[in-house]
């Protein structure tokens, strides 16, 4: 049973094909719908099967040349060998499926149609490659699908050309280093103007690896230099520019280890969609605020802002952000909103008029039990992941809430992700 010849029927979240095999239900990485493939079976479960596809029969009718060499192997753009129109056909369904399935909802007559990205290559700003001294060689890149082999990469097309073009002189550097089998990762991100790299190491190096960085990052055009060993907090090598890129007439400066969205066109887009949700009024809070994304462009639309989020260091910089550009209606607390003891510190009292919300992958049901409780008029929900988008909005739902309309924006072009923005809009009073 070790290899199988399977035709895949569609595509589920994970960016995974959907086949049939005896009566079980097969999940098959690298293939696109309507292929038939021959897969080798990477793991049995009781109702399911994985398989990795090794070869592609028969590819299937929507298929398109995916334009790299290493889209049969990588794991970064699963849904490559997709047209544009069939990739956000597939990830609109994910949203559907997932709120059809999970929130029990009928999606048709709230869900909107994808807003695709113009710019569907060259648009990655940050990436984290996987490091390892292997023999002779310094593998750098991505892992493969469904493993943590390496896929030694010398350019990626996704990737913003400035950070391309930085992987064969980070090989070349990291290779040069005398505790090169230290190096775990790389990560690389870029600003409007200027480039930081953090060498992750699982212990520290020694002065002269450090002055080797130093100088060959700088002669790689890289602005900001970092180091992290172990779990150990970020450290800076070097900082001869300020990472920052500009958002609805603000300036957003950030750190290397600070979150960014990748896609700086889409970002924009999600920007100016998320206040359009939000409207207008006098207090508004932006929950899971990071730098400040968000929270400053609505300064536009409201009196007083408040903006949460439990990492220091982001909410320092949105304070600092802030500061620079004179918002002074703006107010920042740390708080833990994952727990119940970190949301009873919010200001509950206050006659909020909009809460936006814009947490990591794993949702914010904590968050939104308070809310459905005694949350606002308005909720802006910004999500990366249909399950868990799903899972909140049956909480506000079931709360008092109407989820009034859901937006899927694709956030990053030829991978399995999609992003929802959606407006929820109280229907009953919150119990007290």
């Amino acid at each position: 049973m070790d290899a199988l010849e399977l035709v895949i029927e569609k595509m589920v979240p994970g960016g995974l094909g959907l086949a049939r095999w005896e009566g079980r239900v097969v999940f098959v990485s690298g293939a696109a719908p309507g292929d038939r493939i021959r897969g080798r079976v990477t793991a049995t479960h009781r109702h399911h099967l994985m398989v990795r596809c090794e070869t592609i029969l028969e590819a299937g009718p929507d298929t398109v040349d995916p334009g790299c060499d290493l889209a049969g192997s990588c794991g970064g753009c699963p849904l490559r060998r997709l047209s544009a129109s069939h990739q956000e056909a597939v990830k609109a369904g994910f949203v559907f499926e997932s709120l059809e399935r999970i929130a029990r909802l009928d999606p048709t007559p709230i869900l909107h149609p994808l807003i695709p990205a113009q710019q569907r290559e060259g648009y990655r700003r940050r990436a984290t490659f996987q490091a390892r001294w292997d023999g002779a060689r310094m593998l750098l890149g991505f892992f493969a699908h469904g493993s943590h082999d390496i896929v030694d990469l010398t350019q990626c097309p996704v990737l913003d050309p400035r950070l391309s073009a930085l992987i064969d002189p980070l090989r070349q550097l990291l290779a040069a280093l005398k505790g090169r089998g230290s190096i775990t990762q790389v990560e690389v991100v870029a600003g409007d103007d200027a480039l930081g790299v953090v060498f992750c190491l699982m212990r520290p190096c020694t002065h002269a690896d450090k002055d080797l960085m130093r100088r060959q990052a700088g002669s790689m055009g890289i602005d900001q230099v970092w180091m992290r060993i172990g779990q150990t907090a970020m450290r800076p090598l070097t900082r001869q520019g300020e990472l920052g890129y500009a958002i609805d007439g603000f300036r957003i400066a950030f750190e290397p280890g600070d979150f960014v969205q990748s896609h700086a066109a889409q970002n924009r887009v999600l920007v100016e969609e998320s206040l359009k949700l939000a409207g207008e009024g006098n207090i508004a809070w932006d929950l899971f605020c990071g730098i400040g994304n968000f929270t400053l462009p609505l300064t536009r639309r409201f009196h007083t802002l408040l903006g949460a989020d439990l990492i220091s260091g982001s909410l320092r910089r949105a304070g600092e952000n802030a500061k620079k550009q004179g918002l002074e209606h703006i107010s920042f607390q740390q708080v833990d909103l994952f727990r119940d003891e970190g949301l009873a510190r919010l200001p509950w009292r206050e006659q909020v008029d909009a809460v936006l919300l814009d947490p990591p992958r794993n949702g914010a049901e904590a968050l939104c039990r308070q809310l459905a409780t005694r949350g606002p008029q308005r909720i802006v929900h910004i999500s990366c992941d249909p399950a868990t988008f799903a899972r909140d909005a049956a909480i506000l739902i079931n709360g008092g809430y109407t989820l009034e309309r859901v937006h899927p924006v694709d956030l990053f072009p030829q991978t399995r992700h999609v992003e929802t923005i959606a407006r929820f809009l109280r229907r009953s009073s919150p119990q007290p």
